[in-house]
């Protein structure tokens, strides 16, 4: 069933008009543009929100925006999976402009910022909300560029080089995704999302086009091999934007992947030619899962090692969809919102710290509980909910995934071979999770405080330190940045008791492919 409705154009227009408002409002008092932002988010946070009693009810909403000509119209439609996604990606953004209000206040460019951020927000909803590979590929390529400014605020050698980096990948990414878009039109002769599936079965090209569509968004996903611009990209940006960055912006790419498996592929299509395409997808997601958590213990900057930690974790969403089964997808679906609350509230903490004391070596901050004791709270949080342990909402991604595993065991799928190595690998993803997070956590509460100094870095933004030989501050952020990270710190233990919202939104979709 569907049904008419423009709340989806608010939700990705809004924030594109507010763009041209940020300077107006920045010029008639400064610092103004960061309050605006945030109730840009805010305003785009109820239109996503007063969608849920038509999406809760099975309703997919559409909303037909421009007649291109080119026989692929530019239309928007939500259905569960972009709700919640859409759902997640504007709370952790309206949280994060709120966070940046204090954090940004005396940072350069904030105007430039400002702009960046709403475009990108733009780029994002209209991934999310796409009803066409058109109006998919525009709003994702929108997404990449305007983020790449993020990325190079600082405007340091080492953010443009990080920046440089995620440009040629993202450009890259783009073009082979583009192939892939264009060769889908020309075979099917369609771009809706809901009929492209039924075209491809039993096309002999599939795998070429399937591939290219992974790679492309596999890039803004951070997947392995196409990882290499996530580690130097979100230390160096603002820690708002590494919020967002981490948090949100490679959910993405992880949709477009499980979009490919499941609308532009099609179960159907697939499943004869599994082993080659969703099968070799498998392989890189456990890959990227060992690969991040592996890299993530030998990292000393706290920035950098929740980077090479999102690598790890977007390999259990891209597993989820790989495994193909339904308890499978909807462990990697509702990771997409838990990981989100999780690793937004780890890098918002990450940046108090850094606010706060300018150190943002793992080993300065032994004793940090001790003199920002909310902060360190939200952390540990965070860092607990990450590891697995119950009953944060980390540990309700991973009961599913494992169930999947399980369920791919029995079925038969794969074979239960590969069911049980995927099992054992979410296990020993866990627990190196906890050799790289207990420290940081054990450190905070148990470590020998040392009266410290501030030390300016190249890799640190102006925000982010004191001048050096300033004594360290000891006190926990003002309540404009301290709220957001509590809220996402709460969300991590009442999604992990109360994990109705995201799972009946997942499992209606995953009914959607695997009836009951």
């Amino acid at each position: 069933m569907e049904t008419i409705s423009y709340l989806p154009v608010i939700a990705v227009f809004f924030p594109l008009l507010a763009v041209f408002i940020v300077p107006v409002v920045e010029k008639m008092r400064k610092g103004t543009g960061n309050i605006f932002t945030a109730l840009t988010c805010v305003v785009v946070f109820f239109a996503v929100l007063f969608m849920y009693p038509q999406i809760s009810a099975g309703v997919k909403i559409i909303c037909p925006v421009w007649q291109t000509g080119l026989g692929a119209d530019f239309s928007l439609r939500v259905d569960e999976l972009g709700f919640l996604a859409g759902l997640i990606g504007i709370i952790l953004w309206t949280l994060s402009s709120i966070y940046a209000i204090e954090y940004m206040r005396k940072e350069h460019a904030q105007t430039r910022y400002n702009i960046f951020s709403l475009l990108s927000l733009f780029g994002l909803m209209g991934t999310f909300f796409t009803g066409n590979l058109l109006s998919l590929y525009i709003c994702f390529e929108v997404l990449s560029i305007a983020s790449y400014v993020l990325v190079i605020h600082e405007e340091s050698p080492e953010a443009m080089s990080a920046g440089l980096l995620y440009l040629f990948m993202g450009i890259a990414g783009g073009l082979i995704l583009l192939f892939s878009i264009i060769a889908t039109y020309v075979i099917t002769g369609t771009g809706e999302l809901s009929l492209i599936g039924i075209g491809l079965k039993g096309e002999p090209l599939l795998p070429f086009i399937f591939w290219g569509f992974i790679l492309g968004f596999g890039v803004k996903a951070g997947i392995f091999p196409v990882h290499i611009w996530l580690p130097s990209a979100h230390p160096i940006a603002p820690s708002p934007a590494s919020a967002l960055l981490s948090g949100v912006m490679i959910k993405a790419g992880a949709y477009g992947i499980i979009r490919t498996i499941y609308s532009i592929g099609g179960l159907e299509a697939l499943l004869p030619g599994r082993v080659i395409m969703v099968g070799g997808l498998l392989i890189l997601a456990l890959i990227s899962i060992f690969l991040g958590s592996a890299v993530a213990i030998a990292q000393m900057e706290i920035k950098r090692m929740l980077a090479y930690s999102s690598i790890s974790q977007i390999g259990y969403v891209v597993l989820g969809a790989a495994l193909m089964s339904p308890l499978g997808l909807t462990g990697g679906v509702v990771h997409i919102f838990n990981h989100a609350i999780i690793k937004g509230g780890l890098f918002l903490c990450a940046g108090a710290f850094i606010h706060q004391t300018g150190l943002r070596m793992i080993e300065d901050l032994k004793g940090i509980g001790k003199r920002m004791p909310i902060t360190a709270l939200c952390f540990t949080l965070g860092a607990l909910s990450m590891i697995g342990f119950p009953p944060f909402n980390g540990f309700v991604s991973k009961w599913y995934l494992a169930l999947g595993a399980l369920e791919v065991s029995k079925t038969g799928s794969y074979g239960p071979l590969v069911g049980m190595i995927c099992l054992g690998m979410l296990l020993l993803s866990s627990f190196m999770n906890l050799i790289y997070y207990g420290p940081v956590v054990y450190g905070a509460w148990f470590g020998e405080e040392e009266e410290k100094t501030s030390v300016a870095t190249p890799e640190v933004s102006t925000a982010e330190y004191h001048n050096p030989g300033e004594k360290v501050k000891k006190d926990d952020p003002n309540l404009v940045m301290l709220i957001p990270m509590i809220l996402l710190a709460l969300g991590t233990v009442i999604l992990g008791i109360f994990p109705h919202l995201p799972l009946e939104l997942v499992r209606a979709f995953s009914h959607t492919f695997f009836p009951r």
